[in-house]
């Protein structure tokens, strides 16, 4: 094949995949949670490090029912160095509403609050808005899953989709009481 026929066939290649990146765009506003509203926390009340958001599950296509918006303000990503004895286990995710697999991890962190809140800690970071986070955490893949115990330190990180029933039974393989 000749030279002006490959860059032909590349170029071709290349406006296929802007367009569908064009026709995309205007069907991912439907994934993409509501934006929320303005926290009303005093500022000395602010967390100027990281800020987790608590997700509703994502808008599903054809769906009923509008998404929720999200359930909680903003918290603090990173605790202490000392847990108190009363501290909780910890699920983090970083990753962002804009990645598929991360809005069905988001599903799974809303089955985890649901199910475990009062026992098991679960965060969230978008690191397109927040991307400081992703250089802490040493993130380079998203969705990871990162799992503290509840003195704080990292015992496990996982990437990818990771269903709920093996998040708990990798808390339980690690010694982890939820």
């Amino acid at each position: 094949m000749k030279n002006g026929a490959k860059i032909a066939i590349v170029a071709l290649l290349a406006v296929a995949v802007a367009a569908t990146f064009a026709l995309r765009g205007g069907k991912r506003a439907e994934y993409v949670a509501p934006p929320e509203p303005p926290a009303a926390v005093a500022p000395a009340a602010q967390v100027a490090s990281d800020s987790v958001r608590q997700t509703a599950a994502p808008a599903v296509p054809g769906a009923a029912k509008p998404a929720p918006t999200p359930a909680a303000g903003l918290e603090a990503a990173a605790r202490p160095a000392a847990y108190p004895a009363s501290a909780k286990p910890r699920l983090l995710e970083l990753g962002s509403m804009r990645c598929q697999a991360c809005l069905e991890m988001a599903k799974v962190l809303d089955a985890l609050r649901a199910s475990q809140g009062e026992r098991l800690q679960v965060d969230f970071i978008d690191v397109f808005e927040q991307p400081e986070a992703a250089d802490r955490y040493k993130v380079s893949l998203i969705p990871t899953q990162i799992l503290f115990d509840a003195a704080g330190k990292e015992i496990f990180r996982h990437t990818g989709y990771f269903a709920h029933n093996d998040i708990l039974a990798k808390f339980r393989d690690l010694g982890v009481r939820i």
